[in-house]
């Protein structure tokens, strides 16, 4: 099976400033790259035996910057041909007529410019001329274009580069988090496994016939043990985190009776897929303290998951409540509403650790369905950064 090539290219990536325009980086190393090759065409007229016309000089800075623009718009093609991932030999074959063209079309200009200038070079004037032919160009073109591909070469070399490191610092970041998480719960871990089991005594401490307090008494003890178990892993199957999400709307039940209803709907292959502990459980946390409990007649909250055509997990909230634009906190990007009085610190932790799991595919937003409905959705690519399949 060939080598996949896959250098993320899109509008989350590159906006259409950057992918049209480039960055400062960019433009360092194309002014650095061309303009040592346009010292290596004029240095040698130094040690020329005659002087040089200016116009040897200005028909050299036309190849280069004609180059220049020509290479620009080749890194354009190559983002273009970088929006999807794509085996090596059918990546070359698709940026191999790009290449030949882009360098047919600089050398005509190339030769049409050298025509030009040497129309006013006295030099070339008394010497008859200068007319390019077909050998002319055939010769500029087989010196332009392995330029151009030893240029695209060095471009996708430097895109892999600087690929590899943001993914290791990525991974580092994850670890790091991991780590610190893995640290809060160790520090923690006494006092939980003490209620824990404080709370089975109570249980059992229960007269039979008090079915609601031994009911939410055992509703706690299994949020309180999911807590204690989801820490080991960084990620869960959905069908766990959805067994959360049940023992903690059960428990809330208890409190708002009628006022409280819910529906879960996932296939068996979105049960499997991996997700991050907790997120669905403070997506529908959020959903009832900002929601359910702001109703008088309280609502519905609707948990669904499914996997799309390519093969990305959609996971989606849906709740009762209004979305408060005023109280959009500077953690949620431009645009994306806050759900009645949070802050949206939870919102900003949820997106940080999806990114760091599965990358800037990875997206988390909160939106209005009609006026009356908040719906929170989560998308979660096929595959998370660490390359493991989901």
């Amino acid at each position: 099976m060939a080598a996949m090539l896959h250098l993320p290219s899109s509008p989350r990536t590159h906006d259409p400033r950057r992918r049209w325009l480039g960055t400062r980086s960019y433009w360092v190393f194309q002014m650095a790259g061309w303009g040592s090759i346009l010292a290596m065409m004029t240095v040698p007229f130094a040690f020329a035996a005659q002087p040089v016309s200016p116009q040897s000089f200005a028909a050299n800075g036309v190849y280069v910057l004609v180059c220049i623009i020509a290479t620009h718009l080749l890194r354009v093609v190559l983002l273009f041909l970088l929006g999807r991932p794509r085996a090596w030999p059918v990546f070359l074959l698709a940026l191999a007529p790009w290449v030949l063209a882009l360098a047919t079309l600089s050398t005509l200009f190339i030769l049409i410019a050298f025509e030009a200038i040497a129309s006013t070079d006295p030099v070339v004037i008394q010497a008859g001329g200068f007319r390019f032919g077909v050998f002319d160009y055939v010769d500029n073109l087989t010196f332009v274009f392995p330029l151009f591909s030893i240029w695209s070469g060095f471009y996708l070399a430097v895109r892999h580069y600087r690929q590899q490191q943001e993914d290791k610092l990525n991974r580092v970041r994850a670890e790091a988090a991991a780590r610190e998480a893995e640290l809060r719960a160790l520090k923690a871990q006494i006092n939980p496994h003490f209620l824990f089991n404080s709370l089975n005594s109570l249980r059992a401490l229960m007269p039979l016939d008090q079915e609601r307090p031994r009911a939410a008494v055992t509703r706690l003890a299994d949020l309180l043990r999911a807590s204690l178990t989801s820490n080991q892993d960084p990620l869960i199957p959905l069908g766990q985190e959805l067994e959360t999400v049940e023992n903690y709307l059960a428990l809330e039940h208890l409190r708002h009776e009628h006022r409280l209803r819910w529906r879960i709907e996932a296939d068996a292959e979105a049960r499997a897929r991996l997700v991050p502990p907790f997120l669905l459980q403070s997506l529908v946390e959020n959903a009832v303290k900002h929601g359910i409990d702001r109703l008088e007649s309280g609502g519905e909250i609707v948990v669904s998951g499914r996997i799309e055509a390519t093969g990305a997990l959609r996971l989606r909230v849906t709740s009762p409540g209004t979305l408060d634009t005023s109280a959009a906190s500077s953690a949620a990007p431009a645009g994306d509403a806050v759900a009645g009085g949070s802050t949206g610190v939870g919102l900003a932790n949820a997106r940080a650790r999806l990114a760091l799991l599965f990358g800037p595919e990875a997206r988390l937003g909160l939106q209005a369905e009609g006026l009356t409905r908040v719906v929170a959705e989560v998308f979660i690519p096929a595959a998370p950064k660490d390359g493991r399949t989901l």
